[in-house]
């Protein structure tokens, strides 16, 4: 199974899809001319090039890594609202509904215009993608969520956002459309006039430089989220406590090329996620996803309990909440009983579909005592109150009231503090206690350009730069300070649909 949240795999299947992407005879040449550049080659990029394409446009596609794919190699599904898959469920949400949601979730912080037409043209996204061999099934990912977002089923012997990448490509190259890998855009190239005219990129494999001259440009590269100066800078972000989660070479290379020919430089967010890491703790494992879960309490660094736990449930939020604490961690705390619980009923909260909700974690006690032995600097074991206080570091009086108190609510059958969902609330039992670290990560930032509804650039006068467009992560506007989870699938699906109508409209001025 290949998902965001699982890169290693992730990876593999991306370099399986490198064997048919290069042209080797391409990469050689010091000068090249076409219709359109096309500068990353994940699904906005992919979906950029075969719109262009199939509207006639001759395209190049750039990508930096050795493999097509990107950060949408690990995603798993697409928001639209009134699809066809929708209809057939007869899920009630309107796009109206969706659109007035949407604004008020992120705090109006958003192009309306953009959003909408977005929003409004999300089904008919779907319905292109299944034209293209790319199919669905609606599925709610937790109770908080409407149920838009569209899982991506099974392609050539790969799932989710691995499928959707190797359909396109597939298509891409019956087009004709010229990949070229481990070929980095370096810098655009300007007329006298400020228009873009091409893109200066290096061939790693030919440890040349090619000149690729276009009538148009679409800037397709992701985020910057790898880049620790940009998260420092831009984000105003730790970024040694706010980390990128998939790490695939994402510096914001696009962004900087354009802001280096006058682009406006647009707001940016990330799409967070609570996590764990340390000694004995796998990436997605199953002690990984104890971290996830709402039954449990979380304690700041000083003992105190801070949160609803619920707030696991939507993990963006989760990821804000933890790093406002100091020291930009915190820990959460369970006991053996839910241990048993989540071997024998299963979790509560998922992580993705890599761990549906009510998964049983059949290893997990295998995986705790995996960690005790590497003596773990995130999870650690107990048994008391006092034992547990000196190993995590918190004021043993406050972690022992803190647990009294949230006893003490369980009993009562309500949490009068932070008025968390009495079905998550289980009591500790305190002869046996586990603590694991939370931290803050993201999958991918958010934002960087400002552009239009055409999906130009716009300059610093907000007037469209001539020849260069930007789609998906890149583009700013599109969700406010948090990427809400209302809706999962949202960037994902804005990466194919931005993709899309940045190549319509490309191959549309260039005629």
């Amino acid at each position: 199974m290949i998902t965001r949240r699982s890169f290693i795999r992730g990876i593999a299947a991306g370099a399986t899809l490198a064997v048919v992407g290069m042209s080797p005879a391409l990469a050689a040449q010091k000068t090249i001319t076409t219709d359109i550049v096309v500068v990353g080659a994940g699904s906005s990029g992919l979906a950029a090039a075969v719109q262009a394409a199939e509207k006639g446009a001759k395209v190049v596609l750039l990508e930096k890594n050795p493999f097509v794919g990107g950060n949408s190699q690990h995603a798993e599904g697409l928001f639209a609202v009134e699809s066809e898959y929708q209809r057939l469920r007869s899920d009630p949400q309107t796009r109206e509904d969706a659109f007035r949601g949407y604004l008020e979730r992120h705090q109006y912080e958003v192009d309306p215009s953009l959003v909408r037409d977005y929003i409004y043209g999300s089904a008919e996204n779907i319905e292109w993608l299944h034209k293209h061999d790319i199919n669905f099934r609606v599925v709610r990912m937790t109770p908080w969520e409407e149920a838009t977002w569209h899982e991506i089923l099974e392609y050539k012997g790969s799932i989710h956002g691995s499928a959707l990448v190797k359909a396109l490509k597939d298509h891409a190259d019956k087009l004709g459309v010229q990949t070229m890998l481990s070929t980095p855009a370096k810098a655009l190239i300007a007329n006298e006039k400020g228009a873009i005219v091409g893109v200066v990129a290096h061939s790693e494999d030919d440890e040349a430089d090619i000149t690729i001259n276009a009538k148009a440009v679409i800037l397709a590269s992701g985020s910057f989220g790898e880049n620790k100066k940009l998260i420092r800078e831009w984000a105003v972000r730790d970024p040694d406590h706010w980390k990128a989660s998939l790490p695939i070479n994402k510096t914001g290379d696009g962004i900087l090329m354009a802001l280096d020919k006058g682009a406006q430089r647009g707001p940016v967010s990330f799409i967070g996620h609570l996590g764990t890491e340390g000694k004995g703790i796998g990436f997605a494992s199953q002690l990984y996803t104890t971290s996830w879960q709402p039954s449990t309490i979380w304690i700041n660094s000083d003992g105190n309990r801070f949160v609803n736990e619920d707030v696991s449930l939507s993990f963006s939020q989760a990821a804000n909440i933890i790093y406002t604490q100091y020291g930009h961690h915190a820990w959460s705390i369970f006991d053996e009983s839910q241990v048993d619980y989540m071997i024998e009923r299963g979790v509560d909260s998922g992580v993705g579909v890599i761990v549906p909700v009510g998964a049983k974690l059949t290893k997990l006690k295998e995986e705790i005592k995996a960690a005790l032995q590497a003596k773990s600097d995130g999870f650690k074991a107990a048994s008391s109150v006092r034992e547990l206080a000196k190993q995590i570091g918190v004021p043993y009086k406050n972690l022992d009231k803190a647990i009294d108190d949230y006893n003490e609510a369980c009993k009562v059958g309500h949490d009068g503090v932070f008025f968390k969902n009495v079905k998550y609330m289980r009591p500790i039992n305190t002869r046996k206690l586990y603590a694991i670290r939370l931290g803050s990560y993201f999958f991918s930032a958010f934002g960087g350009l400002v552009v239009n509804r055409d999906f130009q650039v716009l300059d610093k006068s907000n007037n469209p730069i001539k020849g260069l467009y930007a789609t998906g992560l890149e583009v700013s506007k599109v969700v406010g300070h948090t990427y809400t989870t209302w809706a999962s699938g949202y960037a994902f699906g804005f990466a194919a649909y931005s993709g899309r109508h940045a190549g319509l409209n490309a191959a549309e001025a260039i005629k």
